[in-house]
């Protein structure tokens, strides 16, 4: 595809040049003239683009070669400037200057090359004269394809230009197309940001205006137009953005305290099915009822303390929703309004919203200035672990919490630091970044936006059943996640239900940490095919498919590879894992294999229809290392935390007791802290499995029951591996093993029973089902207090 937009970039030798000015005075002209105006700024300043939508009245935006690539960042300027006459775009710094003071990437030149745009050099000309023709010949000719089509003189005299513009013309090859005379009082001045914010230029519109006048009295505007139609066209590849299918709504901090912002970030918002809505913290507006999502972008909120300070309703509201684990994005000026208190631009301590712990404090000096690409550490709202997206800083407060869940890198440097905060519901710190620079990552938080609200509607349903509010507990709780993993305010039937049982043996039982030996994993791993065990007698009154895998049993491989009932199914990594009290467990590549087993069995049951999935496991011995591993994630008293199992003696729960402590001490002394090199070290190989399936719920977006205290095991292993995982496991049971309790402590997660059940083999997941459907029957059928003629009972906020 393309496009030949007319088109024009203006550039400088340095910055303080005038550009600024000097584009808001030809943007201003070309509009009396009755013409459809378009304007972009090269590089990630956001003060320069509010100048632009001043003057034009209409939104303007960043091309950024170092944010983007050359087919995004040509699929981004054909965009937003569809249905333009011209396209004004402003450079940033010296013409040359790109990465860093020593690469011309992401510079005005190599802007001006993508788009494929001619080139206006504007030049400060007070204080010289023969010496600007050098200055622009140098420029002009460093690199052949400058395509430097014009000149225009700023702060010179109109005797002096006639006098000097044949002399450039001569000397450089290159046309003079006007000047500007200095025009003092009319500069745009600067402070610790930046330029100031246009709201602050006295009488604005007649500043703009006049400049126009002097543009068109000084600078021929008939050839800038002409130089503009004299470009090639533009070749382009469309690009794909993902579009969620529900409208969600996403409120955006907006007013002179919250004003820095890249249009093309709300743009792409849009475009993937969020709807904006605006509100103003220094007018004390409350985040809307109605969003589904929330964005605190930069600004200047060091400058107004005194408004934030009194603007209760908004801080009360945006704790909330925080609270409400409402997903939120924030940078810079944004991040520093959630802190605890804020220190303004007086020095004054003033009480911000309080979603977060921290302090914001001013500074001597810029921090940690310039572009990045920012690495997930962490896995949160933003995506997976390792995922990157570019953005910038600049700025001169700091904060005592910045976070540490992405790794900055610098570029064209090997400096790097942490920063930012990416949980399962907020993601925030100082770099502003770039949507566009990875599309995923922010389609990840519309999606969590979607989930919100299906939680927000399915919340509101059951306030309005002609009952006592939060009457069933737990119940209603599990309710709301269903509805919050499919994304609808109305659970679907709970049709196909699958119990997964996963089998594996266990070198530690030569320890003597066992009543049996490990030939009764086989023969109780093929009784659950065969329907002759207890879980499969609870798995066929509630209408469950029962499905075991072996993981890693001692035994021959078993013929059956598909899944499928009435067979135990051949997934092995290993005939069984090694003595966790001597040495490690499996290796880290079989580990890694072991948990894509259980993700990708999560994948084949989701194909074939079913809707959630429970959790099972059989391993003789499996209880000494799911204790180890709870140990570790946990720092639990490994004493306290140890059970019987099935049935150990005094003497045989020492004798585990010794072996989990050495394998945990083995675990600190290799510094190990990888959570799945942790698995691998004292885990097993159905244990891994079940961490896949939990870790599988969350990629293909399915419950996942947790069983007992082996499950638990593993569902905290899951967390470790991806945080965001507990969104999608309901806890089924709280086992009478002591570190069940624990296990969901950490888990953040309340079962729905509490029968001291220690079976395992997933029972007490498989006994869970009935209760599900009871309270999805109720969501659905219960009418409301309307349809009763009952009064409504009241939800009460606290203040």
């Amino acid at each position: 595809m393309e496009t030949n937009v007319p088109r024009l970039v203006v550039a400088a030798p340095k910055s303080g040049s005038g550009k600024t000015m000097i584009v808001c005075g030809i943007i201003r002209a070309l509009k009396k003239r009755g013409l459809n105006v378009a304007a972009f700024k090269c590089g990630p300043d956001y003060i320069d683009p509010m100048f632009h939508r001043k003057v034009l009245g209409v939104e303007t935006g960043n091309i950024d070669t170092f944010f983007t690539d050359e087919n995004l960042t040509k699929y981004i300027f054909q965009k937003e400037s569809k249905g333009a006459d011209i396209v004004i775009t402003e450079g940033v710094m010296g013409y040359y200057d790109g990465l860093g003071g020593i690469s011309e990437k992401g510079s005005s030149y190599e802007t001006a090359k993508t788009i494929k745009a001619n080139v206006i050099l504007t030049v400060d000309g007070k204080g010289a004269s023969v010496s600007l023709a050098a200055v622009i010949k140098g420029i002009k000719d460093y690199k052949e394809d400058s395509n430097i089509k014009g000149i225009i003189l700023n702060k010179v005299s109109p005797m002096y230009y006639e006098r000097i513009k044949g002399l450039i013309e001569k000397e450089c090859g290159v046309e003079v197309v006007g000047f500007l005379p200095e025009m003092k009082g009319m500069e745009v001045n600067s402070r610790h940001l930046g330029l100031i914010a246009p709201n602050e230029v006295n009488k604005f519109s007649q500043w703009a205006d006049k400049i126009a006048d002097e543009v068109e009295k000084n600078i021929n505007v008939d050839r800038l137009l002409e130089i503009s139609k004299e470009n090639e066209p533009i070749e382009y590849n469309e690009v794909f953005i993902p579009k969620y299918k529900e409208n969600i709504k996403i409120a955006v901090a907006k007013d002179e305290a919250f004003s820095f912002y890249y249009r093309e970030n709300i743009e792409l918002l849009k475009e993937m099915g969020a709807e904006i809505i605006y509100f103003s913290p220094l007018n004390n507006e409350e985040v809307p009822k109605e969003s589904d999502g929330l964005i605190l972008w930069g600004g200047y909120p060091e400058n107004y303390g005194s408004e934030i300070e009194k603007s209760v309703k908004t801080k009360r509201s945006v704790k909330q929703a925080f609270e409400k684990n409402m997903p939120a994005l924030a940078e810079c000026g944004g991040f520093m309004y959630l802190q605890k208190e804020m220190e303004d631009k007086d020095g004054n301590t003033v009480k911000t919203a309080g979603a977060l712990k921290g302090r914001a404090y001013k500074t001597d000096r810029s921090v940690r200035f310039g572009y990045i690409e920012a690495e997930c550490f962490k896995s949160g709202l933003l995506g997976e672990k390792g995922g990157k997206i570019r953005g910038h800083e600049f700025h001169y407060w700091d904060c005592t919490e910045n976070g540490s869940d992405f790794i900055a890198y610098k570029p064209l440097r090997k400096s790097s630091y942490k920063c930012m905060i990416n949980n399962n519901n907020f993601a925030g710190g100082f770099p502003h970044l770039y949507y566009y620079s990875n599309i995923n990552m922010i389609f990840n938080f519309i999606k969590e936006c979607g989930k919100y609200k299906a939680g927000r509607l399915a919340k509101e349903h059951w306030d309005k059943i002609a009952k006592p509010i939060d009457s069933l507990g737990i119940l209603e709780e599990n309710v709301v996640k269903l509805c919050r993993i499919c994304r609808n305010p109305r659970p679907p039937k709970i049709n196909k239900k699958a119990l997964v049982i996963m089998c594996g043996d266990h070198g530690v039982v030569s320890e003597g940490v066992t009543q049996t030996g490990s030939e009764v994993t086989k023969i109780v791993s093929e009784n659950f095919a065969k329907g002759l065990s207890t879980v499969n007698c609870m798995a066929e009154y509630t209408n469950t498919d029962v499905f075991v895998i072996d993981m890693g049993m001692d035994t021959p491989n078993y013929s059956e590879k598909e899944i499928v009932r009435g067979a135990v199914i051949d997934r092995k990594i290993e005939r069984g894992c090694k003595n966790i009290g001597r040495e490690s467990a499996m290796s880290v590549e079989n580990c890694v294999k072991a948990i894509k087993t259980g993700i990708d069995i999560v994948r084949e049951l989701k194909e074939k229809g079913y809707g959630i999935i429970a959790t099972g496991e059989m391993g003789i011995g499996n209880t000494t290392p799911s204790t180890a591993l709870s140990a570790v994630f946990l720092n639990a008293d490994i004493r306290k935390i140890t059970g019987k199992g099935a049935g150990l003696s005094l003497k045989g729960i020492e004798k585990k007791i010794n072996v989990i402590e050495r394998a945990v001490k083995r675990v600190k002394e290799k510094n190990i802290e990888d959570p799945v090199e942790i698995l691998a070290e004292v885990g097993g190989y159905e244990i891994a499995g079940m961490t896949g399936l939990f870790l599988g719920g969350l990629k293909y977006e399915i419950p996942i029951v947790a069983d007992g205290a082996i499950s638990g095991a593993a569902a905290v292993t899951a967390k470790a591996i991806d945080g965001r995982v507990t969104d999608y496991i309901i806890a089924s049971h709280k086992s009478k093993e002591e570190v069940s309790k624990i296990q969901l402590e950490f888990l953040g997660l309340k079962a729905v029973i509490d029968g001291e059940m220690c079976l395992g083999e997933g029972t007490g997941a498989v006994s869970v089902f009935p209760l599900l459907e009871i309270g999805t029957d109720v969501y659905k059928k219960m009418g409301s207090f309307n349809d009763y003629k009952i009064e409504p009972y009241k939800r009460f906020e606290e203040e």
